[in-house]
């Protein structure tokens, strides 16, 4: 068999695994927070509105922020707070109202309350409908403020401790990996600081598995930092480097996760992957540089850790 023949039935054979189980991943966490909140202003408590409602809730989900509060930075002031260094504001759009006469005179919206209706008319005072740009912060992105502001609603599912699996927490450990284990909705590597952020053991639902295998994953991405295998992470999700980057990481997952012993691993990152179906479509050889980087992913953690594994 040829050699882009091996390619392509590598990557079919991947693909058709990837169709079969395209409805089957879930994130494997219990989320906090986000139980059908409104986006709401923290100070005045009313709902945002309109495409601003869309626009803070899909932030929420893509930072993972545990309350769809808000507040601009006047109102973080006000209140005591300040904003965590290097934090960026989500955008919100308002129609403010203007008033121009007949001569395209600008007329104080003050005057215009104490305007009576004659003068209005005979003004010819217009109203006109102007959109503004404001910026506000996710309470997560501040400190300082009341702690009312940022107590967190328990969750509908219970939270239940996972056993732990002894050469699992070893092999993590041991890695040297600097790891937060918090309560959150986000697990993932940041490059920056090069630190590694998980969600409670408690919030995987009481499986260690899940828990170990995006662990893995995010070690997988560690493991890639320029200082150590230097890969190409890609510039933001949905570009191709982006999507290599998280296919290599599931199969470094994968790797780590069969050594260990976890069965189940296969098929939960074979559904995961299918967000990246397209690169693998495009690319037949996408699929076999992915698995040896993930391989080699996978030795580096392990190597890292002091594992002496002999396999071929």
């Amino acid at each position: 068999m040829k050699q882009n023949e091996i390619y392509q039935t590598v990557t079919d054979t991947i693909i058709e695994l990837l169709e079969q189980h395209k409805q089957e991943w879930d994130r494997p966490w219990i989320t906090f927070g986000q139980s059908g909140d409104m986006a709401h202003n923290a100070t005045t408590n009313k709902d945002y509105r309109g495409v601003n409602q869309f626009l803070l809730s899909f932030v929420l989900v893509a930072k993972g922020y545990l309350q769809n509060s808000w507040l601009t930075f006047n109102q973080v002031k006000a209140q005591g707070g300040h904003v965590l260094k290097s934090e960026k504001s989500a955008p919100i759009a308002f129609f403010k109202s203007t008033y121009i006469d007949q001569n395209k005179k600008y007329i104080k919206p003050e005057i215009i309350k104490e305007m009576s209706a004659g003068e209005y008319k005979s003004r010819g005072i217009q109203k006109i409908p102007v959109l503004k740009l404001y910026r506000v912060f996710n309470v997560a992105q501040t400190d300082g403020l009341d702690q009312k502001f940022y107590d967190i609603p328990e969750s509908k599912e219970p939270l239940e401790p996972i056993e732990k699996d002894d050469r699992a927490e070893e092999l993590i450990a041991s890695t040297g990996a600097y790891i937060e284990i918090i309560q959150g909705n986000r697990a993932y590597y940041d490059r920056s600081s090069d630190k590694i952020r998980l969600p409670l053991r408690e919030q995987f639902r009481g499986e260690a598995e899940p828990f170990y295998a995006t662990a893995l994953h995010e070690l997988g991405h560690w493991s890639g930092a320029e200082h150590r295998l230097n890969r190409t992470f890609g510039s933001s999700f949905g570009d191709a480097d982006y999507a290599k980057e998280e296919l290599v990481a599931e199969l470094t997952s994968a790797f780590c996760c069969a050594t260990l012993g976890f069965s189940k691993t296969i098929n939960s990152n074979a559904a995961y992957i299918d967000n990246w179906l397209g690169v693998l479509k495009q690319d037949k050889r996408a699929v076999m540089r992915a698995a040896t980087q993930a391989q080699k992913a996978a030795d580096y953690i392990f190597d890292a850790a002091g594992w002496d594994l002999d396999q071929d």
